[in-house]
């Protein structure tokens, strides 16, 4: 039988989903004095030119080289036009008129800057401009979620080079496309509820261990949807057809607890991992039923992952050979500049709020420009959350150095029944302490008995 649900999803932080679409340049102009960029349509906008300007802008780009897409820049700068806005931070105000500045001589500068200077749209709706969330990327992190959940029941071995992660998927899930129980599951396309937000953010990559050496590679420039905005959609799951061979069928409810369970352990370790480099992690309202989710660009590489088959490859330096971990060593954070001096402002990419039901942004009273609605969080009336997802939350909110707190999770951990569930919290305690601090843990033994005991 066929089961249906409709759901929410809310931002938490700046999310981008590529598209293999950019802010072309001919086709928007930055306005310095409000801070926004305004992508228009360059039909609607040639007819707004005199015809000098028409004929001045044709020659321009009838050149095709890489000194006439500066020329381009140049044109376009200071002029009026109408057309979907994008908020920009004051570093790209900058880096737009330092790119202006170049001399029309220097190719090979002129070429660098461009490069560094190309803004990623996130995925949109050519009709409205406006953002949405695709299904694929949802379902994605669903059955990521759902992989680690088998990995940690089946506890396959970790798979040679020679192996690939699909042979791995096809070992977890039982075979072919044809028995994969994810065939059944059908996620929709989740479209904005109200109007929703965009702005212009850079992504700089940092060392999750601060050393002398900053952490290597360009910054980049991202479209990102902003925190708050709200989209809504739905799940279906259908029961298998008779002789399908799939083995064991996915249930709506086992899908959203495997989500629940592996991304607060997620979000566990990575705020752990911020708050160690000085950055405040990010909060999330969950709803009763709700769940975090990650979603979308620089989500970081554990969040894409299966447990104990990560292999990530790990950059060197010049003549080195890349290695490859069980883990990241940098993350990539979203900031109003190229380059950051100080931790301060810079935020994780893509964690969500995924909840039941529909939520749409409230309306209000008097007109206000789109982009200065904040809506609240609204929660809810939700089902009771299992022991160990409420351990998890519980563990989300306590500060590494909150000894009390973490004392009192730690013995309720004797409430739980299976003993994966009691693995799941002591290695999200191990992950939430980081690794000196676990080392001197006066419960560490018990902890690691409890991992090691939720393995076999």
């Amino acid at each position: 039988m066929s089961e249906t649900r409709t759901f929410h999803i809310q931002i938490v932080s700046p999310i981008h989903i590529g598209c293999d679409e950019v802010y072309d340049p001919m086709s928007f102009v930055i306005d310095e004095q409000r801070d926004i960029l305004i992508a228009f349509d360059l039909i609607d906008f040639l007819r707004g030119l005199k015809e000098e300007e028409r004929k001045r802008f044709s020659n321009i780009c009838s050149k095709g080289t890489v000194e006439s897409i500066l020329e381009i820049y140049k044109f376009m700068r200071g002029r009026k036009a109408s057309g979907y806005e994008v908020k920009i931070p004051s570093g790209l105000k900058q880096h737009y008129v330092k790119t202006l500045s170049l001399s029309l001589k220097d190719t090979r500068k002129i070429q660098q800057e461009l490069n560094n200077f190309t803004i990623s749209r996130t995925v949109f709706n050519p009709n409205t401009n406006q953002p949405y969330i695709p299904g694929s990327s949802i379902k994605g992190a669903l059955r990521t979620a759902w992989l680690n959940r088998k990995q940690a029941e089946k506890r396959l071995p970790k798979l040679s080079d020679a192996r690939k992660a699909r042979n791995l998927e096809k070992e977890l899930l039982g075979g072919e496309f044809e028995t994969d129980p994810f065939r059944m599951v059908k996620v929709s396309d989740f479209m904005p509820a109200g109007n929703v937000c965009t702005r212009i953010s850079y992504a700089v990559n940092e060392k999750k261990q601060q050393t002398k050496f900053k952490a290597k590679g360009p910054s980049q420039i991202l479209e990102v949807i902003e925190p708050g905005s709200i989209f809504s959609g739905s799940i279906t799951i259908d029961a298998p057809p008779d002789k399908s061979g799939i083995i064991s069928p996915i249930e709506m409810q086992s899908l959203m607890n495997s989500a629940t369970r592996f991304y607060a352990s997620e979000k566990i370790r990575e705020d752990g991992e911020l708050s160690k480099i000085g950055i405040s992690p990010v909060k999330a309202d969950i709803p009763e039923k709700g769940l975090i989710l990650r979603l979308g660009r620089h989500s970081g590489a554990e969040s894409l992952t299966l447990e104990g088959h990560r292999s990530i490859k790990i950059m060197k330096g010049k003549g080195e050979r890349p290695g490859n971990l069980d883990h990241a060593t940098t993350i990539w954070l979203s900031s109003d500049l190229a380059k950051t001096d100080s931790m301060n402002g810079l935020q994780p990419f893509g964690w969500v709020v995924f909840a039941p039901g529909e939520l749409i942004m409230p309306s209000l009273a008097e007109p206000v420009p789109k982009r200065e609605i904040e809506p609240e969080p609204v929660k809810a009336p939700q089902p009771e959350k299992s022991e160990v997802e409420k351990l998890l939350d519980e563990l989300s909110r306590i500060k590494p150095d909150d000894m009390g707190r973490l004392g009192t999770v730690i013995q309720n951990i004797e409430k739980l029944e299976k003993d994966n569930d009691r693995a799941a919290v002591a290695k999200a305690i191990k992950d939430k302490l980081g690794l000196k601090a676990y080392k001197r843990h006066k419960r560490r033994e018990y902890l690691d008995g409890l991992i090691i005991k939720g393995k076999e």
